[in-house]
């Protein structure tokens, strides 16, 4: 709080009449003083530097944060984001690339009417790229789904071999089955 709005804020709440309004000025900005003294007043930070974040940030995170920033889509606060992103620290090139997929994701995304796109800044610090990244149920229902479609497959493909015998019907037999060896791994 400033000393402008303390001191309002105590000669307010005392309610002083006109002429003895000078009074309780003083007798706020008194008691500001002495609070200050005692280390509950004026706040001793410096103000808040203007720091170029993008440039603070390695040449490997900067490749990657580029990456991100054209996916995201939505231009506002580069320098913010750029922090954000040296807050994430190092991260494998695996890591930078599920963030850069779930921002492309993101920048697709159809928003209800009346409903604000997120800014890099924020999706960045609420860590809303691990949203898209599916749940480890989620990849073995897609993996029953691939080996349901090729043992499908695999059936309709035997049915017209034993009715024909043709011999390109007998290779394509032999891939589905390698497929589906491939797929229960």
């Amino acid at each position: 709080m400033s000393k402008k709005r303390f001191v309002q804020a105590v000669v307010i709440r005392s309610l002083p009449e006109l002429p003895k309004l000078s009074a309780a000025i003083n007798y706020a900005e008194g008691l500001w003083d002495g609070l200050t003294q005692h280390g509950y007043g004026a706040d001793k930070g410096q103000p808040n530097e203007n720091k170029d974040w993008y440039q603070a940030l390695t040449s490997q995170q900067k490749k990657w944060f580029t990456g991100f920033w054209n996916a995201f889509n939505y231009k506002n606060n580069r320098n913010g984001a750029a922090m954000r992103w040296a807050q994430l620290g190092e991260l494998t090139d695996n890591e930078y690339k599920i963030i850069i997929e779930a921002a492309k994701k993101e920048a697709v995304k159809q928003l209800p009417t009346g409903q604000a796109r997120k800014m890099a800044q924020g999706w960045l610090h609420e860590k809303r790229y691990q949203d898209y990244q599916p749940s480890k149920q989620t990849k073995s229902v897609e993996k029953k789904h691939v080996l349901m479609r090729l043992n499908n497959e695999l059936k309709a493909i035997k049915k017209l071999y034993e009715a024909s015998k043709s011999a390109a019907l007998l290779k394509q037999i032999e891939k589905l089955e390698q497929a589906i060896r491939d797929a229960r791994v």
